[in-house]
Formats: structure tokens, C-alpha cells, sequence
């Protein structure tokens, strides 16, 4: 005998009846809808609001994974863009597996009290941020050239090599010239302490030149004199504007302007001389770091990445 299948609306009042509490008995005089028939449709009512509950259940779970993975995401592609710039002094230049592996240890939600301080828990944050990295690039292998990020590394490997070897030859010139004026490196060592006067002139040398090759503006060394209460009487060479670290203090006018002028020698014989070759070099890599950096930077905007992941699935995606 075939099933009767109740009509939406009978089901409708069997279900009403039924969560208000009414017996089998009750609900079939009130609908004349027999009462096995009432039963049987009402269980499988409630057997498909369960399966439509769990299924909604899942799809809200799978819906905040997937805006965490998309946060996870951008946030790594930000992270991973400014970890690429060039930095504006040179004593902040490190090579370019040096720059990742300080990236693979970043919460890249800035959660700075999440910080792991045990090596395991740096293990795990590497290998999750390394596994998010692959992720992006899996969403983003459309959008994204990624040979630019090799690209890159060669420039800054190019770079942290050439800016030695640049440190190298300002400390050899420096040391020609103040060895041909012995008073003069004496009076140096005098005013600076120590003994290793000419590395410290040479990345101060090194700093001017990284700054013209950043802005553009090779003549920024001079002699600071204090005029304040408490700055009156202090004497520095400062190797470009607007940085007070990258200083020597002499507190000797005619001592800073004496070293002023060998400094600029030696940034002439650099920037134009037999050597100049190298600076040329320097500049190159550092402009192939900031051509691939602002190409990664465009392709990895938030505005481009966030439909390019919806568009896409990877491993790490919410099923």
C-alpha cells in the first residue's frame, strides 16, 4: 500500500500540533490526517531539520575557517612586503635569507604577547607561516609573478656584497690618506677614542652614499655645531641629514672640517673615481630590490588578493 505524503500544508499543522504537545490521537482528529501517517511524516521532518541544522552548522564553521584563512593570508602578504624594502641606513641591511627568517618568526598578527620564546614553538610558527606562504602562492599563482621574489633575493645578496666590499675600499682610502697626515689621525683618535678610527669614517662614508643613492642627494655631510644650552659646545661630522647616529664627535670645529674634507675625498674617488664602478653596481641591485618590492607590493594589495583567494582553492582552504 503506497505511503500517503502529506501536502505542505497538513504538514505544516501536524508539526504545530505536535511541538505544541498534542497526542497522535489528538493531532489525526484536528487534521484528518491518520494518525500513522501524521507520525511518520512528522520523524522524517524532524530527521531532515536535523541533517539542515548540521549542514548549516558546518557551513558557518567552514565560513569563519575561511575569513581566518583569508586574514592569515593578507596578513602574511603584508608582512612579507614590508620585510622586502630596502632600508632607509645601511647598518640595517642584512642578506636576503636573513630578512625570511625573521619574517617565518613573526606573528603576522603583531599578537607580540603570542611571541613564542621556546624553540619548539618557533618550529611551529615557522613551519605555519611556511605553510601559509605556499598557500598564497597557490591562491595567487595567476596574479602573481613570484620569480620576482627570487629576483629580489639575488638583488639583496648583490647588495649586502657590493655595500663590503664599498666599506672595504672607503676604509683602504681613508687609511691612505690619513696615514700621508699622521697629525691629523692622531688629533682623530684623540677627539674619537680608540683605534679603529678609519672603520669608523668608512661607514660613515658608506651611510652618505647609501643616502644619495635612496634620495638622491650627495651632498648632505657637514659639520654640526650645538647652540643649545645643553648641546652648546659640541662639535659633530654628520654623514647626511636628518640621522644623528650615523655621527663622529670631534667637539673641534677645525678638526671637523679637516675630516670633513677627507671624507669628501673620499666619497669623490668612490662616487667618480676608479672605484666608481662599484657605487654603480650598488645602485643597480638597489634599485632591482625596490623595482621587484613595489611589483610584489602591487600584485599582493589587499584590494587584488582578496578575490583572487576566493577565487581559488588550496590545501590549507575549509572544506
Amino acid at each position: 500500500m503506497k505511503k500517503r505524503e502529506l501536502s505542505p500544508i497538513e504538514l505544516k499543522k501536524v508539526v504545530e500540533l505536535r511541538q505544541f504537545g498534542a497526542k497522535w490521537t489528538e493531532i489525526e482528529q484536528e487534521t484528518k490526517v491518520e494518525r500513522r501517517a501524521a507520525k511518520r511524516a512528522y520523524e522524517e521532518w524532524e530527521r531532515d531539520k536535523k541533517v539542515k541544522e548540521q549542514e548549516a552548522a558546518r557551513f558557518r564553521v567552514a565560513a569563519e575557517a575561511f575569513h581566518e584563512h583569508l586574514n592569515d593570508l593578507i596578513g602574511l602578504a603584508e608582512s612579507l612586503v614590508s620585510a622586502l624594502h630596502v632600508p632607509e641606513m645601511l647598518r640595517g641591511l642584512v642578506s636576503a635569507d636573513e630578512v625570511l627568517d625573521q619574517l617565518w618568526i613573526r606573528n603576522i598578527h603583531g599578537e607580540v604577547e603570542r611571541f613564542p620564546t621556546s624553540s619548539d614553538g618557533k618550529e611551529r610558527l615557522v613551519w605555519r607561516n611556511k605553510m601559509l606562504f605556499k598557500s598564497l602562492q597557490d591562491h595567487t599563482r595567476e596574479k602573481v609573478r613570484w620569480e620576482a621574489l627570487e629576483e629580489w633575493k639575488q638583488a639583496r645578496n648583490n647588495t649586502v656584497k657590493y655595500s663590503e666590499e664599498l666599506r672595504l675600499e672607503a676604509t683602504k682610502l681613508i687609511g691612505k690618506i690619513l696615514n700621508k697626515q699622521p697629525d691629523l689621525k692622531k688629533r682623530i683618535e684623540t677627539a674619537i677614542g680608540g683605534n679603529d678610527i678609519t672603520e669608523k669614517i668608512a661607514d660613515g662614508v658608506r651611510e652618505n652614499i647609501w643616502q644619495d643613492i635612496l634620495i638622491g642627494k650627495p651632498e648632505q655631510m657637514h659639520v654640526w655645531e650645538g647652540t643649545s644650552l645643553v648641546s652648546r659646545g659640541r662639535v659633530e661630522l654628520r654623514f647626511y641629514d636628518g640621522d644623528s647616529a650615523t655621527k663622529l664627535d670631534l667637539n673641534d670645529v677645525e678638526l671637523a672640517k679637516e675630516l670633513l674634507s677627507v671624507c669628501r675625498q673620499v666619497v669623490a674617488k668612490l662616487r667618480e673615481g676608479t672605484k666608481s664602478d662599484l657605487v654603480r653596481r650598488l645602485a643597480d641591485e638597489v634599485r632591482r630590490m625596490q623595482d621587484t618590492t613595489e611589483e610584489l607590493e602591487k600584485n599582493l594589495d589587499r584590494l587584488i588578493l582578496k578575490p583572487a583567494i576566493l577565487r581559488t582553492r588550496c590545501e590549507l582552504c575549509p572544506a
